[in-house]
């Protein structure tokens, strides 16, 4: 009796122990991958100002381009990793693509599109348009899925601002486009990804399967209609929407997005130097990117450490990514890590002025 219950319980243990080290997401072999060129670069003046990890840093990975070419690489940048916010400006590309082909339409109200919420959108919250939502302009204020630190903490009362009047960034507005995205478009945001975006990029680490609607592991679960979607890819894909938007939404010799979506989702749409976000190098937003008019900078970021920096005039894209997990073994190791949040923006911002004092 006492061997059958102790096999049982080994053979439950290893059972808990195999699913916890599954990955979420496992890298594809795309039959439209193509490989990045690389142009050649003396990286040290790079090293000294956006130096590599230390022996049992992080896992992170590094790239620049200069156009479509690669002048500078570090870690292991094949790894798929979670995007965390950054997925918003994707969903933004996507969205550009959808309104290309006349799938959406962004002056569309909540009301028009019969979007509500668990706790029900009043009348002036359903005036909000998806414009509106793309810019954080909204005016709802609801608890969503995967919201952290101060979407939480500065959240504005419920109904103190009327749509399009203030900028709050929360995931109500990003979680909801992704639902009026699928209703809109009829397509599930990965397989339209895929099609629209990954096969004309030839990423090499993407497929539909790379997009994940639900929950996120070690999030309290909320009470909504909006999932929050993940997407996973790996640096050297992220780094080739990067290069795209840097050079106006073409990307070999094909316009992948439209230069007028490009030029609407990249400009200032908030002023943000009177706002509750106090991230000093961000002065703007767009359509769910972050800007520093200042330095002509686009960025994105993500939570965990994940930062682009594109730079449209001098067609550079620059980004450092860190894997925050990719199973419930390997993300929990990196929530209990003393050193998840260790490396800023502000070496991406360092590099970025070595590369003009040396491209130029």
């Amino acid at each position: 009796m006492l061997k059958r219950v102790f096999f049982s319980s080994m053979f439950i243990l290893i059972a808990v122990v195999v699913i916890a080290a599954l990955p979420r997401v496992s890298n594809p072999e795309p039959a439209s991958q193509t490989e990045l060129d690389r142009a050649k670069f003396n990286s040290d003046a790079i090293e000294a100002v956006w130096p590599a990890p230390k022996a049992g840093d992080r896992i992170r990975s590094r790239m620049i381009l200069r156009g479509e070419k690669v002048i500078f690489e570090d870690g292991p940048i094949d790894l798929i990793m979670n995007t965390h916010s950054m997925r918003k400006s994707v969903l933004s590309i996507l969205y550009g693509i959808a309104v290309d082909k006349g799938l959406i339409d962004l002056d569309k109200t909540l009301h028009e599109l019969a979007i509500d919420e668990v706790t029900p959108l009043t009348e002036q919250e359903k005036t909000a348009t998806i414009r509106d939502l793309l810019m954080f302009r909204s005016g709802i204020y609801l608890p969503a899925a995967g919201e952290h630190d101060s979407q939480i903490t500065d959240r504005p009362k419920r109904g103190q601002h009327k749509p399009n009047e203030y900028f709050f960034s929360n995931n109500f507005d990003a979680n909801a486009l992704g639902t009026i995205f699928t209703q809109e478009t009829g397509y599930q945001i990965g397989t339209f990804m895929d099609t629209y975006l990954a096969k004309p990029l030839g990423m090499q680490d993407f497929n539909a399967n790379n997009v994940i609607m639900g929950d996120p592991w070690f999030w309290p679960s909320k009470n909504t209609l909006h999932l929050q979607y993940y997407m996973y890819l790996s640096t050297r894909d992220f780094a080739r929407i990067g290069a795209m938007i840097a050079q106006g939404g073409r990307w070999n010799g094909k316009q992948i997005v439209s230069q007028d979506w490009i030029a609407l989702s990249t400009a200032q749409h908030s002023d943000l130097t009177d706002n509750h976000i106090k991230y000093t190098v961000y002065d703007g937003a767009g359509y769910l990117w972050w800007l520093d008019s200042k330095n002509g900078r686009i960025w994105t970021d993500g939570y965990g450490g994940h930062f682009m920096l594109i730079d449209p005039v001098r067609d550079i894209t620059i980004i450092e990514r860190n894997f925050t997990g990719n199973s419930y073994l390997s993300t929990l190791r990196w929530l209990k890590s003393d050193n998840k949040f260790s490396h800023t923006r502000s070496g991406l911002g360092a590099a970025h002025k070595v590369l003009i004092e040396n491209l130029e």
